[in-house]
């Protein structure tokens, strides 16, 4: 399935999304970002995808923010602005609101609109060449709430208003020590190290994962007090799954534990 140039499938247990523009850098356009909450949608519902993973194509860009030739069409207007902000709003909630761990496999180019895919993500890892940066200020771009908060939520205050006031690039290196990614790989080793990664998260329980994840983003939410009886709901039902009894059984049989989500 393709939607505009956004490639979504299913490799095993695995939902992948591929920004696929690469003489864009992987510019996103308004059908890739329509089709990513279609994307999530479509793995959520689906019991055999236990993680969805972010690249895009090539290895020259993740995405190098939204695709500019549109804004003439799709963000003149004070409410085609307003259309296009609830539009990202929509993709970014669909990404966080996930139960399903996501992984942001970063080559190159993660600028604008593509860090806010990837700071959507729960997990992002980076080649040592790839380059960061949200030039909203430099394009006079009103940046979004839900791309703002979530900035804030992973670096902090100090260089969430370095990041936004400057709009300047920052290095691999410059990325790990502020916390935009998890990780920095040299570049020919890093989809071997994702793979790994979501190797693990298919190994864990994903009732666990979802418990977590859950609890996480009802504390990290812009709107509201935590829901208390979500939580509580998530942590019973992981209580009381089978994958409670098989991780028991497994430590005491000194084995692995077989995980089915149930």
């Amino acid at each position: 399935m393709s939607a505009g140039r956004l490639t979504v499938e299913k490799r095993g247990a695995v939902g992948w999304i591929v920004f696929d523009q690469p003489e864009k850098r992987n510019a996103i356009n308004g059908a890739m970002w329509r089709g990513i909450p279609e994307a999530m949608a479509r793995f959520d519902n689906d019991a055999e995808v236990r993680c969805v993973a972010f690249r895009g194509a090539g290895t020259e860009a993740f995405a190098a923010g939204a695709d500019i030739s549109e804004f003439e069409k799709i963000r003149a207007g004070r409410g085609a602005v307003s259309e296009y902000d609830g539009l990202l709003d929509r993709v970014l909630h669909s990404i966080q609101g996930s139960r399903k761990p996501s992984v942001a496999l970063i080559h190159g180019f993660c600028m604008g609109g593509g860090l806010e895919v990837a700071l959507a993500c729960d997990l992002r890892y980076c080649g040592s060449s790839a380059q960061f940066a949200i030039p909203a200020a430099k394009l006079g771009i009103a940046y979004n709430v839900e791309g703002h908060k979530r900035l804030l939520e992973t670096v902090g205050h100090a260089r969430a208003r370095e990041i936004m006031f400057l709009g300047r690039r920052y290095g691999a290196a410059e990325a790990l020590a502020m916390g935009l990614v998890n990780r920095v790989l040299p570049d020919g080793e890093l989809a071997a190290f994702v793979d790994g990664v979501i190797a693990t998260l298919l190994e864990n329980a994903p009732l666990s994962i979802a418990n977590s994840k859950t609890i996480l983003e009802e504390y990290a939410k812009a709107e509201g007090a935590p829901d208390h009886a979500r939580m509580a709901a998530v942590i019973e039902r992981c209580a009381k799954s089978e994958d409670y009894q098989e991780g028991r059984r497994a430590f005491m049989e000194k084995r692995k534990p077989r995980f089915k989500g149930e």
